[in-house]
């Protein structure tokens, strides 16, 4: 053996052994202790408390290096070489966010919700805001995995979405920014209702009328957008009275006591030629007791039912049977046969035979101020105070066409009787045109049905 050999050999034999040395030293009870960076290590590590939690991040210390540690057994100490695996960091999932609508939609209806998801994962924030800034309520499901706002939008205008969302607790934000418009009509129509909000009680034969500003041109549209809640519940209808006006009855006269209550929702909803609801509007009104007045032209006498139950009596002076042509304009006083419904009432009513076409000055002719007047009819039929034909009344009939009663009589009537209150006519000559006034009770049901335009 070369003098070479034999010091590589001795050195090598001394190194193996100081190996060994320390080796055997660190394993016995009275060793010195460990001083260098590795082994305090991989002492706080072996006596480190145990955990139960297998999740990635609960082996992960709070210095910089996010890899476990991993104790270095005792017997990988006597070997020349051995590397020490570190884990993996933990990858934490990211949530996908939906928003509908999407991001650059033109033409969203305003009524139509805006929904948020985070799939899978939990809603941090979500902001929907119009062009002024203002933001839009909205719901946060319990989970808060989902939100939907709470409110209208408004017609061709811009809203901005921004949300904020996480796949787990404390886990990275994801943000999503869209936009959308809604659609923006070429105009609007409004609706308006009879009775008025400050009418508040109404009698059984009160029609509920809802009329549109503009006519609607797709009547479908609009009558669907229309609803009637009555408690009780109550079979009725509606019926198109012209290209603006729809009424609804009920099959019979009203119960007294029923709560009406007509919504027009109708916000959004196209209308056709490019109309679109203007607002939602409703209005409840409550029935009255029912008050019905029968009049016969064969007694000249006006009967009054309260709740069914006679109450009196009144004799009545109705239109004389007599015609007159002006300018080729024939006009007819005969009261016309039919049922009426109470519409407005004056304690002085101002009344013009030229507004039918009959000048003042012709001998039947008339501008007169008539107190406690009823209207019952848009042709101008009122019931009220005539002390100028108290003779007449009961026995023949003298008026234009009105339903003349005692200046007593008429103070009650025009008391006790209002909106919605009944008037039958029985046994004159003529008919009542049923689009004179509410004359809605002239037309038979099975004809009413036919007048919905969604029959």
């Amino acid at each position: 053996m070369s003098s070479i050999t034999k010091t590589t050999a001795l050195i090598g034999g001394l190194i193996a052994g100081a190996i060994v040395l320390s080796a055997c030293a660190s394993a016995s009870p009275t060793a010195a202790p460990q001083t260098t960076a590795a082994a305090q290590t991989t002492a706080a590590a072996a006596s480190a408390p145990a955990t139960s939690n297998s999740s990635p991040l609960a082996a992960t210390p709070a210095g910089p290096s996010t890899s476990p540690v991993t104790p270095i057994p005792p017997s990988s100490l006597t070997q020349p070489s051995t590397s020490i695996p570190l884990s993996s960091p933990a990858v934490l999932p990211r949530v996908a966010i939906n928003v509908t609508p999407t991001d650059a939609t033109q033409n969203v209806s305003p009524t139509r919700p805006v929904q948020v998801r985070a799939a899978p994962g939990t809603l941090a924030s979500v902001t929907l805001t119009n062009p002024e800034g203002k933001p839009v309520r909205g719901r946060l499901a319990p989970d808060r995995s989902t939100w939907q706002s709470a409110e209208p939008l408004g017609y061709g205008r811009t809203y901005t979405v921004e949300v904020q969302a996480h796949a787990a607790t404390n886990g990275p934000l994801t943000r999503v920014r869209s936009s959308f418009t809604t659609l923006n009509p070429s105009g609007t129509i409004y609706p308006s209702f009879f009775p008025t909000s400050a009418i508040k009680t109404v009698g059984v034969g009160q029609p509920m009328v809802v009329i549109f500003d503009k006519p609607p041109a797709d009547r479908a549209a609009a009558e669907g957008a229309l609803s009637v809640t009555a408690v009780p519940a109550t079979e009725g209808g509606w019926y198109w009275w012209d290209d603006r006006t729809v009424h609804w009855r009920p099959k019979s006269y009203w119960k007294a006591g029923t709560r009406v209550t007509v919504q027009a929702n109708i916000y959004g909803v196209n209308l056709g030629g490019g109309q679109y609801g203007q607002t939602d509007r409703s209005m409840t009104v409550t029935i009255g007791p029912s008050k019905i007045a029968t009049i016969d032209d064969a007694t000249k006498m006006m009967t009054v039912f309260i709740d069914g139950k006679k109450d009196r009596t009144i004799p009545v002076s109705m239109g004389r049977d007599q015609s007159v042509t002006v300018n080729g304009l024939d006009i007819s006083f005969v009261t016309p046969s039919g049922i009426y419904v109470a519409e407005e009432k004056y304690l002085v009513k101002q009344m013009k035979s030229a507004s039918y076409g009959l000048p003042a000055n012709s001998p039947l002719g008339y501008d007169s101020k008539i107190p406690l007047a009823v209207r019952i009819s848009d042709g101008g039929i009122f019931v009220h105070s005539a002390p100028w034909s108290v003779a007449d009344q009961g026995i023949r009939n003298v008026s234009h066409g009105c339903i003349n009663i005692n200046p007593t009589a008429a103070q009650w009537f025009y008391a006790n009787f209002s909106y919605g209150d009944v008037v039958t006519v029985t046994g004159t000559g003529t008919r009542l045109e049923p689009t004179d006034g509410y004359g809605d009770w002239n037309i038979a049901w099975t004809k009413w049905r036919q007048g919905s335009a969604l029959s």
